[in-house]
């Protein structure tokens, strides 16, 4: 399991937490574009999903949003393995808890 206790937001929708702390590689079935998103006051979203959904040549994606603009992210990152999805999912969510 990853472990969200981390976020100060609202998780309004969770297939992220089930997934186990391996190689993505080895879970491509749960791999899809909806994950995770987290509201936080002053609207805004904290967004998570892999791209392309099933895809072993994907990544997740990480993204901060303002006002519900999917346009222009606050934040944008990838991150091919979950721990590196937890750092910049950290950084994301600093930037929100900034504004």
């Amino acid at each position: 399991m990853i472990d969200l206790t981390f976020i100060k937001g609202k998780i309004v929708h969770d297939d992220l937490s089930p997934l186990q702390n391996i190689d993505p590689a080895n879970q491509i079935d749960s791999l899809k574009e909806d994950m995770l998103q987290v509201e936080y006051p002053g609207a805004f979203l904290l967004d998570i999903g892999w791209y392309p959904s099933f895809d072993i040549t994907g990544s997740f994606q990480i993204r901060a949003i303002k006002d519900y603009d999917w346009d222009t992210p606050l934040f944008f990152a990838k991150a091919e393995t979950t721990q590196l999805l937890i750092k910049e999912m950290m950084v994301a969510q600093n930037l929100i808890n900034k504004d």
